[in-house]
């Protein structure tokens, strides 16, 4: 198959896939019915149109591969992509020939047996811990004397007490907060999600936090079922939900109004932070990963390398003596 120069594999390749429409929504809406996310359901159309550009051939998807030619796939998107990149491009193909053998249209998948790309061996987190001293500052920067302050408190508490991803905060409705067994609750809809299902626990001496944002809430507009429980508050986009990048800002602002600089202190920081504590503090793996709401137990144990690594290194226990 000839291989076209990366340039033409721009996110955006609207024509290949033209005469394919049919066959890659139907595979589509079969991996939404599964669960898959919209985000999902967009990468992996936009990838399927990638491969279709590279084999210059839109009939490709009506006939059987073999998997020396999604391992030239592999290779030319090596090239051109991160080893993640690769991965999620390959998935995609993964996805659609196991659909297809699934709905008798093939007799098997040829990207089945084909390996995703190495990724770094690293199990460092490219984000540091916040300390102690500036998660104090960071709180004491939000102005709990003014409704932007009281909303960057509640959203600050969520992140670094609940762990809360940025997207989880921008899904989060208003009823999605509430009280069970005496204790104050969030389901949380986060990556990967199509409803919001998994639960956070918001720690007793946080619940002011968030009952002072409700109640300022409840003043800037009606709410139903699927209002957001957080809303921007500036005059072009009052009471309308926040974006990934408005909380991002909002976070961003807080760390500058506390002094906290670094290019390594992120959105991300804050749940790292929380995450950390927690284990320094005794949590089990299972119960982190259960507030950390981590697909993979090994992602949890992740964080409990690095915080031994540090507190309890093996090169302390060595003497010469």
């Amino acid at each position: 198959m000839s291989n076209p120069q990366t340039n033409n594999l721009a996110p955006s390749v609207p024509h290949p896939i033209a005469e394919a429409t049919d066959l890659i929504d139907a595979w589509l809406e079969f991996e939404r019915l599964n669960g898959a996310s919209i985000r999902t359901i967009e990468t992996y159309r936009e990838s399927i149109a990638v491969f279709i550009v590279w084999t210059e051939d839109t009939d490709v998807l009506g006939r059987q591969m073999a998997a020396s030619d999604i391992r030239a796939y592999k290779d030319f998107l090596s090239k051109a992509y991160s080893p993640a990149t690769v991965n999620i491009r390959l998935s995609a193909i993964r996805s659609f020939y196991r659909w297809m053998v699934t709905t008798d249209r093939l007799p098997f998948n040829p990207a089945k047996e084909v390996k995703g790309a190495k990724r770094s061996n690293s199990t460092q987190h490219k984000r540091d811990a916040l300390t102690a001293g500036e998660m104090l500052r960071i709180f004491a920067a939000c102005n709990a004397e003014t409704e932007t302050g009281i909303r960057d408190r509640a959203i600050v508490t969520l992140m670094a007490y609940c762990v809360l991803r940025t997207i989880e905060i921008v899904r989060a409705d208003i009823t999605h907060l509430k009280t069970q067994r005496g204790r104050m609750v969030l389901k949380v809809w986060g990556k990967g999600k199509l409803e919001a299902d998994d639960l956070v626990v918001v720690p007793r001496d946080q619940e002011d936090a968030l009952r002072d944002w409700v109640k300022a809430r409840m003043k800037i507009s009606p709410h139903s079922d699927r209002d957001p429980l957080f809303v921007s508050l500036s005059r072009s986009s009052y009471g309308t939900r926040l974006s990934e990048r408005g909380v991002r800002f909002i976070v961003k602002g807080a760390y500058a109004a506390a002094g906290v600089v670094g290019s390594d202190k992120t959105t991300h920081s804050l749940r790292h932070t929380g995450i950390t504590r927690a284990i320094e503090a005794g949590a089990s793996p299972r119960q982190v990963q259960g507030m950390a709401r981590h697909g993979s137990y090994d992602t949890t144990l992740i964080y409990f390398h690095e915080a031994s690594r540090i507190e309890d290194p093996a090169e302390d226990l060595i003497r010469y003596d």
